[in-house]
């Protein structure tokens, strides 16, 4: 029985006194902040007066102030990390810009490469014709008797017309018969 009065006198005590306070500081609160007044920075302006108190809200701000300082940091190496990019970003598109102008050179450089090639090609030919038009019909014929068809074909297509009948006259004439069709097929 005497447990249950007791019992019954903390439940009268937290019915009648302990929950209408908090609903009435809860009210209180809504209604001051309501009206512009910042109640945690109030309670804690009025808490700082009171010795144990003070104590406890210092050592709150200096954990809060030292929890505000890796976010500090954190900000910088993010802001650090962003300059770092930046200046990637700057290094890349110089690199991108120099690649595209060694692409250009190597395509400039290849085209001087094939201009060459074909210039040094036509000397050769030149030459080639020059060496065969100064030999006879029969001299011409002889050496080709010893070439594959197709070294004979490029040295006749290189001579006039005229010259390359007086070859094919003096070559036999079962092989002057294959680079006559060689030459038809090659010029169609």
């Amino acid at each position: 029985m005497k447990q249950n009065e007791k019992s019954s006198k903390f439940v009268w005590f937290l019915f009648v006194i302990f929950v209408p306070a908090v609903f009435a500081l809860t009210v209180f609160g809504i209604v001051l902040s309501f009206m512009g007044v910042d109640i945690v920075d109030e309670a804690k302006n009025a808490g700082k007066k009171i010795p144990i108190l003070k104590n406890v809200l210092s050592e709150e701000t200096e954990i809060a102030a030292s929890g505000n300082v890796p976010e500090k940091q954190w900000n910088a190496k993010f802001e650090e990390q962003e300059d770092y990019i930046k200046i990637l970003s700057a290094d890349l598109q110089k690199k991108e810009k120099e690649v595209t102008e060694l692409k250009s050179n190597v395509a400039r450089l290849e085209k001087q490469v094939e201009d060459a090639e074909s210039t040094v090609k036509e000397e050769e030919n030149e030459q080639l014709k020059k060496l065969y038009e100064a030999m006879s019909a029969k001299d011409a014929a002889a050496v080709m008797t010893e070439m594959n068809n197709n070294q004979v074909l490029g040295i006749l297509t290189l001579l006039q017309p005229d010259a390359q009948a007086a070859i094919l006259a003096k070559l036999d004439a079962k092989r002057a018969a294959e680079l006559t069709v060689l030459m038809a097929n090659n010029s169609l």
